[in-house]
């Protein structure tokens, strides 16, 4: 393949590719065995939104943004050969929509010829970034339409640079651990947790690594709501650093993983209220990233590299079971009971446990309310999700659109007969998904989540699914 050519609208020729161009399948392509010499690519390109966005992640966050702490970024990796290719994309937003995602998926095949199915999409889930899509815990938030479209095209851009510079590559997929990060916000002992970081190495013929990609389980969330600077949190600083230890024209890139219930042990309930505790500095921030890129650059000399890895990519559409929510009527009459009681808390000087008391129930009568209007246009009370896989030599990466709790991955990645990494809120966002013990315990996370209790079985049981036909004897399309 010509490192300059863009192959605009290819088409699936079956399983047969032939060695001018690039061809993909209609749904994802799978071909086993060794295949012709990689190429990879990777580009980064500006997202940092203008001064005076409103900033998303906290319903609680009064003001807009300030200015530029560390700027965000559209992060591609592209790897090719000339069975397939798959495009890993990063965001340092806090969601997305699925049409949305679909929306640059079609423009991405149209300026490189990768399959929509071959290109995940992941929001790091910062929640200092701009507002990219409308959210159960802050429905009056609006998305600026004109950052959106600039947002689509540098996403577009990202990638088509990144592939317009492939190069002979190398890549090893492996895994590093890393303590004192994340700990689980919902559990006494604060675990369990995963300590485990998914890495993909890319190194050029001479064996220099050039890329490297990290995934790990934790909430971005240093920063509270009392922070008005744009910033991609800790995990800017691991890539900052990751990029400087491995030299010049280097990169770096970070996805979340199954983290749902994982953050720095700041209370969810407290988070959302506005309530900011110790530790929520730049400074900190900036050492837990320091320690998730040490942890990585370990690694990576235990990571062994391959010039003909397997490249495959399929894609699921799922039926999660969907909450039952009480009539509207109902929904919009509890929110207006709360925001009464609130008001006439605050206005008679209620002590301040009652005030944050009232806060949190007005909080989770609004995220109700809105589930209860999106449910009316789901039908037979499904919750339809898409499950990519990707296949990288003999792991796969389950992409999920969602806030999954870190059981879920831990019991996923245990079950996978091949080695698994899951990637949390790509290609599109749901909210949260609990265990079926935490809908036992409640909390902020189960009001957050629009997904029955029955959810968890759904998932890990698609999942596996999902990793056994990517690692299939044949070449398979799903549909």
């Amino acid at each position: 393949m010509n490192d300059d050519t863009v192959n605009a609208g290819s088409h699936v020729q079956g399983s047969v590719i032939s060695d001018d161009s690039l061809r993909v399948g209609e749904v994802g392509i799978v071909k086993q065995g060794r295949e012709s010499v990689l190429k990879a690519g990777f580009a980064r390109v500006c997202i940092s939104p203008p001064l005076g966005a409103p900033l998303a992640g906290f319903a609680a966050r009064l003001g807009v943004s300030e200015g530029i702490h560390d700027d965000l970024f559209a992060r591609a990796l592209v790897l090719a050969n000339e069975a397939s290719a798959v495009a890993l994309i990063s965001l340092d937003v806090l969601a997305l929509p699925d049409e949305f995602v679909k929306c640059v998926r079609k423009s991405i095949h149209a300026s490189t010829g990768i399959h929509p199915d071959s290109v995940m999409i992941a929001s790091t889930h910062t929640h200092a970034g701009p507002v990219t899509i409308t959210t159960f815990f802050n429905p009056e938030e609006s998305v600026n339409t004109t950052y959106m479209d600039s947002l689509s095209l540098a996403i577009d851009e990202a990638v088509t640079t990144a592939w317009r510079k492939r190069f002979p590559a190398r890549i090893g997929v492996g895994a590093g651990r890393v303590e004192g990060i994340g700990v689980n916000r919902r559990s006494p002992d604060q675990r369990p947790v995963d300590e485990e970081i998914g890495i993909i190495k890319v190194e050029d013929e001479g064996g220099r690594v050039r890329a490297v990609f990290v995934n790990y389980a934790c909430h971005p969330t240093v920063l509270g709501s009392n922070n008005l600077l744009v910033t991609g949190d800790f995990p800017n600083f691991a890539i900052e650093r990751i990029e400087e230890s491995i030299g010049p024209d280097s990169f770096a890139m970070f996805v979340n993983g199954t983290q749902g219930n994982i953050s720095m042990g700041h209370s969810s309930e407290l988070s959302a209220i506005g309530v900011i505790t110790p530790g929520r500095t730049f400074e900190h921030a900036a050492e837990l990233g320091h320690l998730l890129a040490d942890a990585t650059l370990a690694a990576l000399p235990d990571i062994a590299t391959d010039d003909a890895p397997t490249l495959g990519a399929l894609s699921m559409r799922v039926n999660l079971p969907l909450k039952n929510y009480p009539p509207l009527e109902e929904t919009d009459k509890i929110l207006r009971e709360a925001d009464e009681q609130l008001a006439n808390l605050s206005g008679n000087g209620a002590p301040p446990d009652q005030l944050m008391r009232a806060k949190t129930n007005r909080l989770y009568a609004s995220i109700t309310n809105f589930y209860a209007r999106e449910a009316l246009a789901l039908p037979n009370g499904h919750l339809p999700i898409e499950l990519q896989g990707l296949r990288i030599g003999e792991t796969a990466f389950v992409a999920v659109p969602a806030e999954v709790f870190v059981e879920i991955g831990l019991r996923l990645k245990g079950l996978a007969a091949h080695k698994t990494f899951v990637v949390g809120l790509a290609n599109g966002y749901i909210g949260y998904l609990p265990t079926r013990e935490a809908y036992e315990a409640g909390g902020y996370e189960v009001v957050s989540a629009k997904c029955a209790a029955e959810a968890e079985e759904t998932l890990i049981k698609n999942a596996l699914e999902l990793e056994e036909q990517l690692f299939a004897d044949r070449a398979e399309l799903v549909g």
